[in-house]
Parts: structure tokens; sequence; C-alpha cells
């Protein structure tokens, strides 16, 4: 099995994926996007998880998702009348990119890469992993369990002064709260930065949460991209999540040029109780119906446009 320094140092060709079939079942809904969806959509967050036998996760992972492969994000894809994507590093294969690359190398063109990189990673690496579709590097600190700001600050800063040079983004999962207290810090970094899933301000009652004024003045910077993403992690108003709208209109309305949409795709999840290494079904979801909310959203076509076409080309390099 080659190790991730084999991989990024010699990769030649793409392992066929062989039509993975999920041990779950996730939301495929008969449902279909009832807008013109803009031509060259793009989602912007998505995983896919190959064959543990092959494509082995970390140790120290917190959850164990079943398999899910290109012909499945293919398929999810095709049924939004998406024609672009970006597959995001997820915490359970740790630094290891070797699976999302290899799915990028398949998708061609359509696709682009989030990584994740460690102290081990070389420059050479980066250098690598950027021919073969990179565009940004991921901090997971939810995930992670990081909700320490002075511990997310040394970390922030450091990866930005190691990626500057290569052009790359920093995407990060973080808490409402840290955002908000490293707000100066992320609005002065030399790279851009991407928050997921809402910056994770709750929709419910979010006027009254402390750290909106400070997210809505990073949409403001120009330097901070949001993600209109991972709906269900900010409310729990299924399936219409009607709360949303609003939050999701201020957004928009803050900065059109650097609001993006994702899924988040095929929406995997951490139950309690269940061992880390034991596999946990997907949540199910109906992605059509999430996707077909975003023209209530934003009701303005030109804005709509930059959301699933205009922003991620620039930000992705599509």
């Amino acid at each position: 099995m080659l190790t991730k320094r084999q991989f990024i140092s010699g990769a030649a060709g793409l392992a066929a994926s062989g039509g993975l079939i999920p041990q779950y079942s996730f939301a495929e809904p008969e449902l279909k996007p009832n807008f013109d969806v803009p031509v060259g959509a793009c989602d912007c967050h998505v995983h896919v998880i190959g064959p543990q036998a092959k494509y082995p996760m970390a140790a120290d992972r917190v959850y164990t998702p079943p398999e899910c492969g290109v012909p499945e994000l293919r398929t999810h894809l095709k049924k939004l009348h998406l024609s672009k994507v970006v597959l995001i590093q997820p915490s359970f294969y740790g630094a290891d990119n070797t699976f999302h690359l290899l799915a990028a190398q398949e998708m061609g063109h359509a696709a682009r890469v989030v990584i994740v990189i460690d102290d081990t990673t070389t420059d050479q690496e980066i250098a690598k992993m950027i021919k073969m579709g990179a565009r940004g590097v991921r901090m997971n600190l939810s995930t992670s369990g990081i909700f320490d700001p002075d511990v997310a600050q040394k970390q922030m800063l450091a990866l930005a002064q190691r990626i500057r040079d290569f052009k790359l983004h920093i995407q990060v999962y973080s808490s409402a709260t840290v955002i908000a207290a490293l707000s100066n810090t992320i609005q002065n970094l030399p790279v851009p930065v991407v928050l997921d899933h809402f910056a994770s301000i709750k929709a419910a009652g979010f006027q009254k949460q402390a750290e909106l004024p400070a997210v809505l003045d990073l949409i403001k910077s120009g330097n901070v991209y949001i993600k209109l993403s991972g709906i269900y992690r900010i409310s729990k108003a299924a399936p219409d999540y009607a709360e949303v709208k609003d939050l999701a209109q201020l957004f928009v309305e803050t900065n059109p040029d650097r609001m993006l949409w994702a899924s988040d795709w095929p929406h995997t999840n951490t139950v309690p109780g269940i061992a880390p290494t034991q596999i946990t079904p997907y949540r199910t979801v109906d992605d059509a119906r999430i996707l077909n909310l975003l023209p209530e959203w934003v009701p303005d076509h030109k804005n709509l446009v930059k959301v699933l076409v205009s922003n991620p080309e620039r930000l992705y390099d599509f």
C-alpha cells in the first residue's frame, strides 16, 4: 500500500473506484431542482470515502462513515444539475489526501480539492497536490475539539504563513465563538479564508447571537467567504428550515461576492455511543429540497449566479 509520501511523489494514474456501494443508504430522492440551475454551478463541499482496505482511515478518528465514491458523487451532481464540485478532505483521513486527490483526477477539470497538511508535509508535496487540484487547506477545529481561541490562533497564523506563497486559502470549520474571538486575526491574514456552514451561527434567534456582528464584519472585509451549507448543523427546523432564510439573506446582502453554496454531501455523522471504528450511518438529507431553498435565500438572479458559479470559479480557480 502506498504511503502518503510515496503517493504524492509518484502518483501515476487513477485507481479505479469500482462503483462503491454505501453500506447505509443516504438520501437520493426523486425530487429535482425546481429552478433553472445556472450553467457551471458548483457544490463547494462534499466528501468521498474509499474502501478501507486500500485507503485506511486515521487510527485516532472520531467516527467511521460507510463507503461512497465517485460514481455516487456523479449521481448526486447530476440529480442537482450541478457540473462542478469541491472535494473536502475529511477528518477521518487525517493528512493523507490520497483518495480525494485521486477522485478529483477522475472527475477532471470539474473538481477541486481542499486538503489537510501537517508538519510532515513538504513543499514539494504541496506543489504536487496543487497540480492535482488542491486549492485550499482545511482547519477542522470543531471536529478536532479545539475551542480555545489562543490555540486556534497559533495554528491559523502558522498555517497562513506556510501556504501564502502557494496561493492557497484556509478553510475553517469552527464554533462561532472561536471565529468571533479571532475576527481581527482572520481579517488580516495574508490568505483568503472560507468559513464552513454559515460560520456556525445558529439560525434560531441569530439576530441576538453575540458573534453575529464579528462575522458580518468579516464578510464585509472581502478576505472571507461563507459557505451556505450544512443547514442541519445550524437549525433543527427540518425539512424546510424556514428560520434559515433571514440569516442567509443577511449574509448574501452583506457581500454577495463572498458567498458559496454547498450540500455537505453525503452527510457524514457522529452518533453518541458508537465507537469511532464502528460504521456510522449517514444522515438522511433531501439535497434537492435544500437546494430549492436557494432562490428564496438569493432572489436576485445575478447574485444567485455569483453564489453558484462566479464565486466558486474565482476562489477555486476553475
